[in-house]
């Protein structure tokens, strides 16, 4: 397991190292370098041995298969004092990994400052990394049912869930913790319609493919009072979340006990019962496998520390980190959890708004601030 990101000349941070737990949560303003935390072990994966001038070099590639961020130079802290920025690991076994690259201001390019090692190639390829961005698919008519993403892939914006889902949706959750104790079967396509559940009680699913076109259909429909059957609607005539979330509910049942999982913004257009029950299976999920999430919200953060003092998960299982902008560079703030969910600090800003807009409405008039 990671226990660590050290970031130097990256993006928003001059340097920093950041902890990572089974379970990790980045919280903090727009802007401030949540995003790049985790950008920047997906771009491990986009570290190219073929295409450097030096073939015993690499080069790291800001737009590719996974991430689309321009050149070197948007990758390059902006004070920083050198053109050299580097990204580094550490790991539970004590081992540190970084790869350290210059930037080239006439190509833009990041050619590696040393020789990658073949040790170093096999481990960048073997991150077992799931990563699911904040833009993901919603509604759509149909959906790519090709070959054109490894086997097992959901894609980075969960493009190819349902084709998933068409593959292996008869494939038992291995992750026993993972199980809805109203799942009709132990298959991934029956759980998944659990926990959809959780997001719109009585909710169904149907998966069609159409592989003579190459994509794939989905259908939703509702369970009535006296098993009244519903027709299945389209994605775009339900409602935009469960469309949005079905990629992150399938990463997380199909996680194992190497997954890395990266996911942004998953209470994206949930209610807060739904982030709440996601934030459930976030926790369950990280008893095998390792979660990083970036988030906004209370409700995920809240239902991990319910979690915690439930003795789900151990308050030393989790990290939580506050990211600001301290003028040119980004700084992170770690309260700890103990055992019963309580934090240490809380950090200004660190979802405070809802008791200040609490003390706001309770505030007799004409008294100060």
């Amino acid at each position: 397991m990671l226990n660590s990101v050290h970031l130097r000349n990256f993006k928003g941070f001059e340097e920093e190292s950041i902890g990572l737990r089974q379970l990790t949560l980045l919280s903090g303003p727009n802007s401030s370098g949540k995003s790049s935390v985790i950008q920047a072990l997906v771009l491990l994966r986009q570290i190219d041995w073929q295409r450097s001038p030096n073939t015993d070099h690499a080069e790291l590639l800001p737009t590719g298969q996974f991430l689309s961020l321009g050149t070197g130079r948007d990758l390059l802290h902006e004070y920083a004092k050198t053109d050299v920025l580097s990204i580094g690991v550490g790991m539970d076994s004590g081992e540190r990994r970084e790869w350290i690259f210059d930037y080239l201001p006439t190509s833009g390019k990041l050619i590696s400052k040393d020789v990658i090692s073949r040790e170093d190639l096999e481990f960048v390829r073997a991150l077992p990394l799931t990563y699911l961005a904040a833009e993901r698919w919603g509604p759509r008519t149909t959906y790519p049912y090709e070959d054109s993403e490894p086997e097992g892939s959901l894609g980075v914006l969960g493009q190819y869930t349902f084709r998933h889902l068409l593959d292996h949706g008869d494939d038992p959750v291995e992750n026993l913790s993972l199980h809805h104790p109203q799942a009709l079967g132990k298959g991934l396509l029956h759980q998944v319609a659990a926990w959809l559940g959780e997001i719109s009680p009585g909710v169904k699913m149907d998966v069609q493919a159409l592989k003579s076109v190459g994509l794939a259909s989905a259908g939703f429909g509702f369970d009535r009072k006296g098993d009244v059957a519903s027709r299945y609607y389209r994605p775009a005539n339900v409602g935009f979340g469960l469309s949005y979330s079905i990629s992150m509910i399938v990463a997380l049942l199909c996680s194992t006990k190497k997954s890395l999982i990266l996911l942004e913004n998953p209470e994206a257009h949930l209610h807060p019962r739904g982030q709440s029950s996601l934030a459930r299976l976030i926790v369950r999920a990280s008893s095998l496998a390792q979660v990083i999430v970036e988030t906004h919200s209370d409700h995920v953060m809240n239902g991990i520390r319910v979690a915690v003092k439930r003795r789900e998960l151990s308050a030393d299982q989790v990290a939580f980190h506050y990211l600001v902008r301290d003028g040119v560079t980004s700084r992170v703030q770690t309260p700890t959890l103990d055992s019963e969910g309580r934090l240490s600090f809380w950090p200004e800003g660190f979802f405070d708004q809802h008791d200040r807009d609490l003390a706001a409405l309770v505030r007799r008039p004409g008294t100060k601030e």
